[in-house]
């Protein structure tokens, strides 16, 4: 583990984080439990105590996030057309956070005013292609999506008609906690959260269910903080002797294959723990102010707290394939890429090339690091590798899931946790090998540890990918041969 870690920027980031709780607390005490003060004054509570904590952070640089919203403001304001007005925030926002990373970024993982800037780019770009969907025909505004949302604010309600207040604006992107590392959440969900609308729904009114409320957060944010200390120390614990930089050295090439593979899969499995440890206790002050709910949890007479939640903890210790696994971390940047970039190359009618264009936009997001579109390109080949192996082995999976449900026999239920086993550790074991280069950032480091791995992923790919299309066309000749004979 590098002890550098844990000075400067670390402590800094650990201190904004932790300013979060005391601000969530005030603000649920005194707006909601003693229903004190009206919209305007939450709005500028919550842009204050945000801008208290970007000031702590950002230090000196504390005016960018400033502009960004400021120019953003001006552009939903002046601007007609919608259509205009989503291209200038995109270059606007876009432009100004990538300028930024090729003027300040440093070869090493930039913990400064540029991770702030990133979560706000995200969200003014969100809000300003919200509110242009808003001015849509509402057939037109949100293509319709197959997957079903469930909770108090799902996509389809996203658009908004009228025009942000600054105020709301400076509310929204600098909602204490998340304003520096996320997550993102719509602007809708923001000011059903400032009026209480959040609080006042078909199934729940504050008026009556304001002490069950308050109660129900109260448990699952001691819960979730315990949750989150737990991963954090988890972090610490494993990266002290797994860690990404190791498999630079000549001890890791003395290593056997198996010992290897070992290495990498724990290694790439928790590099995100420590982005875990953070989101969850972000999280946390989320279900402390309430802007967490999402819904009635009837089953066991209780509130869902986990709208903003950025990762699922359970999903993601249980995958079953990638699809299960990008669902499982980092889910509201990954939701918002998929509405505000992927569903928006739906005209093309190629989901691999929305993918490609989706994982594209992420990796520079990220950053100008050689090592981010390293992962992100590679996830885009694993997702490929996935569909190869659902086609040969479609017969095992219709198999597994058919008798999931009618077969309650012992050896079967043995047969599929051996299963259920093995697609996680391939799923891990194939995401865990290129988030070493997401971790490395460099191309320095990263040849030397791919090397060091023999570029064994890579081998795969291509290996699977030639098998795979050679196997099709024997395949085809067979057929054709058939055909012939009779």
């Amino acid at each position: 583990m590098d002890l550098e870690l844990l000075k400067g920027p670390i402590v800094r980031l650990i201190i904004s984080l932790l300013m979060g709780f005391p601000f969530s607390i005030f603000y649920r005490i005194h707006f909601i439990k003693n229903k004190k003060g009206n919209e305007l004054q939450r709005n500028i509570y919550t842009f204050i105590t945000g801008f208290i904590i970007s000031l702590y952070f950002n230090g000196k640089d504390f005016y960018h996030p400033l502009i960004s919203v400021f120019v953003t403001f001006i552009i939903i304001q002046h601007i007609k057309n919608p259509k205009y007005i989503t291209i200038a925030s995109w270059v606007f926002n876009f432009g100004y956070l990538l300028i930024s990373y090729y003027l300040y970024s440093s070869t090493e993982y930039d913990l400064n005013w540029l991770t702030p800037q990133s979560v706000i780019c995200l969200r003014l770009i969100g809000i300003s292609m919200d509110y242009s969907d808003g001015q849509k025909k509402d057939d037109k505004a949100v293509k319709k999506s197959r997957t079903v949302y469930t909770g108090l604010t799902p996509p389809t309600e996203w658009p908004i008609k009228e025009k942000p207040l600054l105020i709301e604006m400076l509310g929204y992107c600098y909602f204490y906690g998340s304003s520096i590392v996320g997550p993102q959440f719509s602007f809708r969900r923001y000011k059903k959260f400032i009026s209480f609308e959040l609080f006042n729904t078909k199934d729940i009114s504050m008026e009556k269910d304001l002490e069950k409320l308050l109660e129900s957060s109260r448990k699952h944010s001691i819960l979730h903080f315990l949750k989150g200390l737990i991963y954090t120390a988890i972090f610490f614990l494993i990266s002290s002797r797994y860690y990404s930089s190791f498999i630079l050295t000549k001890e890791f090439t003395e290593f056997n294959i198996i010992k290897k593979f070992i290495y990498v899969w724990i290694t790439g499995r928790f590099v995100l723990f420590k982005y875990f440890g953070v989101w969850v206790l972000v999280e946390t002050q989320g279900i402390i102010n309430m802007i967490q709910l999402d819904g009635i949890n009837s089953e066991k007479n209780d509130y869902y707290w986990n709208a903003i939640n950025n990762v699922d903890t359970t999903k993601f210790a249980f995958v079953f394939g990638l699809d299960e696994l990008v669902c499982s971390y980092n889910i509201k940047t990954n939701l918002w890429g998929k509405h505000y970039v992927y569903k928006r190359f739906a005209f093309l009618g190629n989901k691999l090339i929305s993918l490609f264009i989706n994982l594209t936009f992420l990796s520079i997001w990220h950053g100008f690091h050689i090592g981010y579109p390293f992962s992100f390109y590679f996830e885009f080949v694993l997702f490929i590798l996935q569909d190869i192996l659902k086609y040969w082995f479609k017969p095992l999976n219709q198999h597994m899931a058919n008798n999931l449900e009618t077969n309650k026999s012992t050896s079967f239920k043995i047969l599929y946790i051996i299963y259920h086993a093995i697609c996680t550790i391939l799923t891990v074991a194939s995401v865990a090998y290129p988030l070493i280069g997401f971790d490395l950032l460099t191309w320095n480091k990263i040849k030397i540890a791919y090397h060091n791995m023999g570029w064994i992923g890579h081998i795969i790919a291509v290996i699977m990918f030639c098998g795979h299309n050679i196997a099709l066309k024997i395949k085809s000749l067979r057929k054709t041969n058939n055909k012939k004979e009779e």
